[in-house]
C-alpha cells in the first residue's frame, strides 16, 4: 500500500513552496507529486531527466505529474510506474476541501492515506477566514488538517506568530501545528514512511539533524504492547509530537509485526510481516519539536502500554 499525503491550503498560502522544497530535498524517497499546474513548480533544470507531456522525471527518483481534470487517471498512471513510488503527494487546489481529496487515499486500490497537511498563511489566514465569500472554504480546509503548517513566518513579528498559532489551535483542535519559513521543514515531519522490518532506528534521524527546532527520539523494548493501552497513551502525547512510526510487538497477535504510523493525532496500527527468526522487538521513532519532545515522558507513556 503506497502512502498518500494531501497538501491543502487557500490560494497563496505556500503549498507550492512546500512542494518545491520536497522535490529538492535529500529525503531518499521516490516521490510522485501530483500538481495542478507545472508552471508554479520550480524544478532545477539539472534535476530533470525527462519531460514527457504531463510527467516530469527527476534524477533523484521523484516524478511530478499534472492532475489535469482527472485525479483518478493520474493515480492509476502513477501506480503503473516501475519502480513504484515510495510515497504520493497530492497538491489540492487553493479552493478545494482536502478532506474530499483524501478519500482517494483511503479508498483507491493500492493506496492508504498517510495524512492531510494544510498550509496556513500566517499573515492573512485570519482575515480570509472572516471573508463572507471565502471564509467558509478557509475554515473547512483548516478543520480537515492532521498537520497545520503556519507559513510566511518571515513576515510576522514574534507576537504575531504566537497570536496566529493560538488562533489556529482554536480552529483545528485536533491538528498539530508546525511553523515554516519558505517551506523549510524536515520531510520526516511532512511525510510518514513505512517501517521496514529489521531497521535500526537511530536516536537522531538524518532528516531532522539540520533543523534545530525538531528532534527525533527512539524507543525500543522486547515487552509486548497492549493495543488498547497504546491508543490511550498516544492520546496523551503533547502537541509537539508530529510523527511516529515503527514496528511493534502487539500481545494479541504475537506472530506478526504491526506497523505504527502517526501524523498529528491520526494514527494507524496495521498488521505487517511475520516476525523472522529471533525474539520480536518493538522499535518506535517519534519526531517533533524540541520544546515538547520529552523523551522521559514519552518513554514512560509507552512503558505504560506494555504488559
Amino acid at each position: 500500500m503506497i502512502p498518500v499525503t494531501v497538501i491543502g491550503g487557500y490560494l497563496g498560502s505556500g503549498k507550492t513552496t512546500l512542494i518545491n522544497a520536497l522535490l529538492r530535498g535529500g529525503h531518499e524517497r521516490r516521490l510522485a507529486v501530483l500538481v495542478n499546474d507545472f508552471g508554479a513548480i520550480d524544478i532545477d533544470a539539472k534535476l530533470i531527466l525527462d519531460h514527457d507531456g504531463d510527467t516530469i522525471s527527476l534524477a533523484n527518483g521523484c516524478v511530478c505529474c499534472t492532475i489535469a481534470d482527472a485525479l483518478g487517471d493520474a493515480l492509476d498512471k502513477v501506480l503503473t510506474m516501475q519502480p513504484p513510488p515510495d510515497h504520493i503527494v497530492i497538491e489540492a487546489s487553493g479552493v478545494a476541501n482536502p478532506a474530499r481529496i483524501a478519500m482517494y487515499g483511503q479508498g483507491w486500490p493500492g493506496l492508504r492515506l498517510d495524512g492531510i497537511v494544510v498550509v496556513a498563511d500566517g499573515e492573512n489566514v485570519q482575515m480570509r477566514s472572516e471573508d463572507k465569500f471565502v471564509g467558509a472554504t478557509v475554515r473547512q480546509q483548516l478543520a480537515a488538517a492532521d498537520l497545520l503548517i503556519l507559513s510566511k513566518l518571515d513576515l510576522l513579528s514574534a507576537d504575531q506568530r504566537d497570536g496566529a498559532r493560538r488562533w489556529l489551535e482554536q480552529q483545528a483542535p485536533d491538528g498539530r501545528i508546525a511553523m515554516a519559513c519558505h517551506g523549510d521543514l524536515p520531510a520526516a515531519v511532512l511525510l510518514g514512511q513505512t517501517a521496514v522490518q529489521g531497521r535500526r532506528y537511530p536516536a537522531q534521524d538524518h532528516e531532522t539533524a539540520g533543523h534545530e527546532a525538531y528532534r527525533t527520539v527512539a524507543f525500543r523494548t522486547a515487552r509486548p504492547l497492549d493495543r488498547t493501552r497504546l491508543g490511550a497513551q498516544i492520546a496523551t502525547w503533547p502537541s509537539g509530537v508530529m510523527r511516529a512510526k515503527g514496528l511493534l510487538h502487539i500481545c494479541d497477535d504475537p506472530g506478526h509485526a504491526h506497523i505504527l504510523q502517526l501524523v498529528g493525532r491520526r494514527y494507524s496500527l496495521e498488521q505487517g510481516p511475520a516476525w523472522g527468526d529471533g525474539r520480536p522487538v518493538t522499535e518506535i521513532v517519534i519526531i517533533g519539536t524540541t520544546v515538547d519532545l520529552d523523551l522521559a515522558r514519552l518513554e514512560s507513556s509507552l512503558l505504560s502500554a506494555c504488559l
